[in-house]
C-alpha cells in the first residue's frame, strides 16, 4: 500500500491532505530513510515521524507566533472567537488558560474534533456574528474571517467587546474586487491596501478603540497574501 494511504489507515494522521504534507516536509521516515508518499508499506515496515507541534489550521500558528513575538496575559479570560472555523484561534486561547471561549462562524461542522469536547469552549454554529447575541460582554474578542470585511462586523466587535481584541485583517477580503491580483489572488496593489488599512483604523478610532499594536502575520494566507494583526483595547 502507498505511504500516504497507509499512514491514515493505520491512524497516525486523521487525512490524507496532513499525511502528504508531513511526507513533502520530509518529517516522514520508512525503515531509516526519508519516504515518498508512493512509497510501498506495509505492518513489516519501520516507521517514524518526526512529530511536532499538531496544529488544527494555519490560523493557530498565525496566532501562536503574534503571541510569541508580542505576549499577552490571557490566563481567566472569557473570550469570543469569531471567525473560529477549524478552531485555530480557539486552539490558541484554550492554550493559553483562558476561563472560557465562546466561538461564533456561520459554517457548520467545521471544528476539529479535537477541540470539540472541551468544557471550556461554548460552540455556536451557523451563526452569523452580526446577529449572535450574549448576554454580556467578552474580555478578549479574537477575530479571523474570511469573504467579508472586517469593517461589515466592526459594530458587532463594538457591541460584543469589553477589554481586548486581536483582529486578522486579510487584503484580500478588504480592498474590493476592482482592485489588481496576481494569478493565485495575491493583492499587488500596495497603496489600495494601504488605504484599506488606513479606513478599518480610521473606524477603529471612531469607536475609542485603542491601537496597542499591529504587525504584520508571520505567516502569510494561503495563497500568499500578506495579512495583518491588530491588537486594540477597549475602555
Amino acid at each position: 500500500m502507498r505511504l500516504d494511504k497507509y499512514l491514515v489507515e493505520q491512524g497516525y494522521f486523521e487525512s490524507r491532505n496532513r499525511a502528504l504534507d508531513a511526507i513533502k516536509r520530509g518529517k516522514v521516515f520508512v525503515d531509516g530513510k526519508i519516504a515518498k508518499a508512493s512509497t510501498p508499506c506495509d505492518q513489516t515496515s519501520h516507521i517514524d515521524i518526526d512529530t511536532e507541534k499538531f496544529y488544527v489550521s494555519r490560523a493557530a500558528k498565525k496566532l501562536e507566533l503574534f503571541l510569541e513575538a508580542y505576549p499577552l496575559d490571557m490566563k481567566g479570560k472569557h473570550a469570543l472567537d469569531i471567525g473560529s472555523s477549524t478552531g485555530g484561534f480557539v486552539q490558541i486561547l484554550l492554550e493559553r488558560g483562558v476561563a472560557s471561549v465562546t466561538a461564533v462562524d456561520v459554517g457548520s461542522d467545521q471544528l476539529h474534533s479535537s477541540l470539540r469536547e472541551n468544557p471550556h469552549l461554548f460552540l455556536h454554529e451557523a451563526t452569523d456574528i452580526r446577529s449572535f447575541q450574549a448576554d454580556r460582554g467578552f474580555d478578549l474578542v479574537t477575530c479571523d474571517v474570511s469573504f467579508i470585511s472586517l469593517v461589515q462586523i466592526i459594530d458587532d466587535i463594538q457591541r460584543l467587546a469589553q477589554g481586548e481584541m486581536i483582529l486578522l485583517f486579510k487584503p484580500q477580503f478588504e480592498v474590493g474586487r476592482g482592485v489588481k491580483r496576481d494569478s493565485r489572488g495575491v493583492v499587488v496593489d500596495q497603496d489600495a491596501i494601504d488605504e484599506a488599512k488606513a479606513r478599518f483604523e480610521a473606524t477603529a478610532r471612531e469607536f475609542g478603540w485603542k491601537l496597542c499594536y499591529s504587525t504584520p502575520s508571520q505567516l502569510a494566507g494561503k495563497s500568499g497574501n500578506v495579512e495583518y494583526i491588530y491588537h486594540f483595547t477597549k475602555h
